[in-house]
């Protein structure tokens, strides 16, 4: 049995942020690059007010993705030729690239109890899933992908994780080995907020199905570590509770931008979505005391890897 907490713990709490990039409030959206006057002093306001919490940043590398949404309609409408087209305007490359970004990266480098992990190259695609990123690319292409990620990271001088949670949560088996190769430690790759909460529930909904839903786990006989998601934004707390009380691992998802071209994040960095997790967090805080693990993916991958 995989032993991926302390003992002395009955369960675990790590809390987690997609799509951190440089955008600034005077681009289309602000996704971090405002620093503490944005979206990122939000998060920093809700650690201040949990000194015990912590979260991982999956950020991008060379984010290029302006609408999630395709905005080339007519293009869009056209079943196997849209496959082979962006369906949207993208940044101009390099635009977010980290390496231009220097202020922004030691203000991520800066922030307390706070991880950076891999959040994919571009978080772009050709056809109607603009965001997922890895989809039917070959080992190869994943392979330059991840080696061009890596790079900039390391260029930038961001300090990080070897973890990587792909967009859409969409890790195809292709991606799988050469992450392995890489020497990546951790992939983030299923997110279920909807089945129902037992020991032995499994991912349904976005990335690998079948995975524990409760709890971490490995895949490709043991070479990678996998973490799941279970809680957002419309999550009651009585599933956190659920959860806790499984001595499993309480996943917490946001997402840095709120609001894209109309479109709207559940789970989106806003004021309402940090109170929500100020009353669940206290409320956990006052029920279990020192009997969780207040981790993070990173945390928690060294941990497993030390220990089993």
């Amino acid at each position: 049995m995989l032993k991926w907490k302390p003992s002395n713990k009955k369960a675990a709490i790590c809390f987690t942020i997609d799509d951190i990039h440089p955008a600034k409030s005077s681009d289309y959206y602000e996704a971090g690059g405002d620093l503490e006057n944005g979206q990122l002093g939000l998060v920093k306001w809700l650690l201040d007010r949990h000194p015990q919490l912590k979260v991982t940043l999956f950020t991008t590398a060379n984010w290029r993705e302006i609408s999630p949404k395709p905005t080339k309609k007519i293009l869009a409408s056209i079943p196997g030729v849209r496959d082979k087209f962006y369906l949207a305007k993208r940044w101009p490359k390099d635009k977010m690239n980290l390496e231009r970004h220097p202020e922004f990266v030691k203000f991520l480098n800066g922030m307390q109890r706070a991880e950076i992990a891999y959040h994919g190259l571009y978080h772009v695609h050709k056809g109607l899933k603009i965001p997922v990123e890895f989809q039917d690319q070959s080992e190869e292409e994943f392979r330059e992908i991840i080696k061009e990620m890596m790079r900039i990271f390391d260029s930038s001088g961001i300090t990080h994780a070897k973890g990587i949670c792909p967009p859409g949560w969409n890790a195809p088996e292709a991606l799988l080995n050469p992450l392995i190769e890489a020497g990546f430690d951790f992939v983030a790759s299923a997110r279920d907020i909807f089945s129902e909460i037992s020991k032995d529930a499994v991912n349904n909904m976005s990335g690998i199905k079948g995975v524990p839903l409760l709890y971490p786990t490995t895949l490709k006989d043991g070479k990678i570590i996998h973490l799941p998601t279970n809680f957002q934004a419309n999550s009651k707390i009585e599933r956190a509770k659920q959860i806790l009380d499984l001595s499993g691992l309480l996943s917490i998802k946001a997402h840095i931008v709120k609001s894209v071209f109309g479109y709207i994040a559940i789970d989106g960095v806003d004021e309402l979505y940090m109170n929500y997790l100020d009353v669940l967090l206290t409320n956990l805080e006052n029920e279990y005391g020192n009997d969780l693990w207040w981790t993070s993916m990173g945390e928690i991958s060294d941990y497993i890897k030390e220990n089993n």
